[in-house]
């Protein structure tokens, strides 16, 4: 498969996935990798321009 796009995670992207215990931390990473190969209106939402927001449910939280 081809990836249809890459990722560039902000400093505080990855200051807020560090918090994160390790299962869910890996969940979302994981939905990340994922969505770069196939698109899933669950997991992906267009903000503006190039920004996008991921979405990962974990433990019944998104």
């Amino acid at each position: 498969m081809e990836e249809k796009f890459k990722v560039e995670l902000l400093p505080d992207a990855v200051s807020f996935l560090n918090k994160l215990d390790e299962r869910a931390r890996e969940k979302v990473y994981y939905n990340i990798k994922k969505s770069q190969f196939m698109t899933n209106s669950n997991l992906l939402k267009k903000l503006t321009g190039n920004i996008w927001e991921f979405r990962t449910l974990y433990n019944q939280q998104i």
